[in-house]
């Protein structure tokens, strides 16, 4: 029984490893998605997110230079298999948060296939119709990009995109790109050799967000989301330094797959728990008749009727005073 295990566990670690090395061929040398809850945050909210994405179509490069002496295609630098861990806080009418990640992408001029690149960035969202049915989140990341062997890269995307709760699963929104890159190729054949690059874009987003999950078993406030994005680039290059002629690649789009999971800090906590309590009600006095021992039923104009005879009732007291 122990060695069908062993087998059974050696076999899963095979497969697990052979579909890192296709997800490691696969991947481009780009990023498109930037993939968040699309849940509303509440005021002090807080939302920890791990996330993974992969570019599974990329163009392999974004254009090509050549020396008098050798040719070389050109990357961004920009990681597009990616792992991230971000943390969003939620105010009033907005979101915002810091994040980081690793991962690697592209052909480097060493010709290592995925150069490691590491990433941090700040991003802010803007809640926007929170009283229809479906708001949108309207914001910008913007982060720094930092690979071993192509330099270094400031890298935005801005985004609209519709909200999500446990009724609506399903988003969808538009989103801008824009990378400004600078390389100097380290070399010895490309020595002397720089040059920066701009690109931008435009594109579309999809995506589910469930929000029950195994961890819902445990009192934990969780998420999933599965996400797609597609763009259009374009790319352009200048301050160009030792290169006799490039070639730059004016369109080419590019497709992006992404996972996250996301742990919201409310599970244990109440809805509403500062809204203070409503007033207590206050039942009117009541006076009894001294003889029947019948509650008196009292009128603005100061008459007592008795409410089972519905017969006016008079203070005896008060006539033997007045006779």
């Amino acid at each position: 029984m122990c060695f069908y295990i062993l087998f059974w566990l050696a076999k899963l670690i095979k497969r697990i490893l052979l579909f890192s090395l296709f997800l490691f061929l696969l991947s481009g040398c780009y990023n498109n998605s930037h993939i968040r809850t699309s849940k509303i945050l509440e005021d002090g909210e807080v939302v920890t997110s791990f996330n993974g994405s992969l570019n599974i179509a990329p163009e392999e490069s974004i254009g090509s230079l050549s020396t008098y002496d050798n040719f070389l295609n050109v990357y961004t630098g920009i990681a597009g298999l990616r792992g991230e861990l971000s943390i969003l806080r939620g105010y009033k009418n907005s979101e915002a948060g810091l994040y980081s990640g690793f991962g690697g992408g592209g052909v480097g001029p060493r010709h290592a296939r995925l150069p490691s690149a590491w990433h941090v960035g700040l991003e802010y969202k803007k809640y926007i119709n929170l009283k229809k049915l479906r708001p949108f989140k309207a914001g910008i990341n913007i982060e720094l990009n930092k690979n071993d062997e192509f330099g270094t890269a400031i890298h935005s995307i801005q985004s609209i995109k519709t909200t999500t709760s446990k009724k609506n699963s399903f988003y969808g929104g538009l989103h801008s790109i824009f990378t400004y890159g600078s390389q100097e190729l380290p070399e010895y054949r490309f020595e002397g050799v720089s040059y920066n690059f701009l690109m931008k874009g435009v594109g579309i987003t999809l995506g589910i967000e469930n929000f029950s999950s195994i961890f819902s078993l445990f009192g934990m406030n969780t998420s999933t989301i599965l996400q797609i994005d597609a763009s259009l680039l374009s790319s352009k290059f200048f301050n160009l330094k030792g290169v006799h002629n490039i070639g730059v690649k004016n369109k080419y789009p590019t497709i992006s797959a992404s996972l996250g999971f996301n742990f919201f800090n409310t599970s244990l906590k109440k809805a509403n728990q500062l809204t203070p309590l409503p007033k207590p009600r206050k039942d009117p006095a009541l006076e009894f008749d001294p003889e029947t021992g019948t509650p008196i039923k009292k009128t603005s104009s100061g008459v007592e009727f008795n409410p089972e005879t519905g017969e006016p009732v008079f203070d005896k007291s008060r006539n033997k005073n007045k006779r």
